[in-house]
């Protein structure tokens, strides 16, 4: 039974999504709604695309979102929106694999938002993104579709550290090899050369028994 979203839980939803830093076109935040409304009720959710944008374009009217710089549909935080909230060093978050809830964008905002918030350097942004956004594909096409745990922080040594827990469905190991997918300890996913020229280091171990896939990278920043 899919769960109705009224005006208000939608308003809600749209404003607790905003104070994570997430930025994204209407369809995107359609998307994420959904993803919300899944953690929390195992339900898929009915919602109006018009009304995810009409409210959008209220709070862009009123100052608070502003258009994106390189896609005028995406919107953002003003500079001065009620929703930032205290800079923190550190960020963990849960969020569904499957790509239809737009994960890659979830995140790739989310940290964004978050390393600008902590004063990283752009080339550092980038390169962190495109890093981040290789393992998090890998987590949504051989993961099983549920939940993604992403943590990451930055310590007093400028020290940013980053891993994802998934459960990652069933394969046939010698057929995924055969086609490149893994190599013969299947403990190296697609995107692993980037992620080892982009990253300080790169850990990434398929746990067999929880038939789960652990990712730890770290980057040494800019002091």
């Amino acid at each position: 039974m899919a769960f109705s979203v009224s005006t208000r839980e939608l308003e809600s939803e749209i404003s607790s999504l905003l104070q994570t830093g997430v930025a994204g076109n209407i369809s995107d935040f359609v998307s994420w709604i959904r993803m919300e409304i899944q953690k929390k009720f195992k339900d898929e959710a009915l919602l109006s695309e018009k009304d995810v944008a009409n409210f959008l374009e209220k709070l862009k009217s009123e100052g608070e979102l502003v258009s994106g710089q390189f896609d005028a549909r995406e919107y953002f935080l003003a500079s001065n929106s009620k929703f930032h909230k205290k800079v923190q060093s550190s960020d963990r978050f849960f969020i569904l694999g499957r790509l239809d809830f737009s994960p890659l964008q979830y995140v790739k905002t989310r940290l964004e938002y978050f390393l600008r918030r902590n004063l990283v350097s752009e080339d550092e942004i980038i390169d962190i993104s495109i890093a981040t956004l290789e393992a998090v594909e890998n987590a949504a096409k051989y993961g099983d579709g549920t939940s993604v745990e992403v943590e990451y922080s930055i310590d007093r040594a400028k020290v940013f550290t980053i891993s994802l827990l998934n459960n990652i469905k069933d394969f046939d190991l010698e057929d995924d090899i055969k086609r490149g997918k893994f190599s013969s300890t299947a403990t190296l996913m697609r995107g692993m050369m980037v992620m080892q020229k982009l990253f300080t280091s790169v850990d990434l171990e398929i746990l067999d028994d929880k038939k789960q896939a652990s990712f730890k990278a770290t980057k040494q920043l800019a002091k």
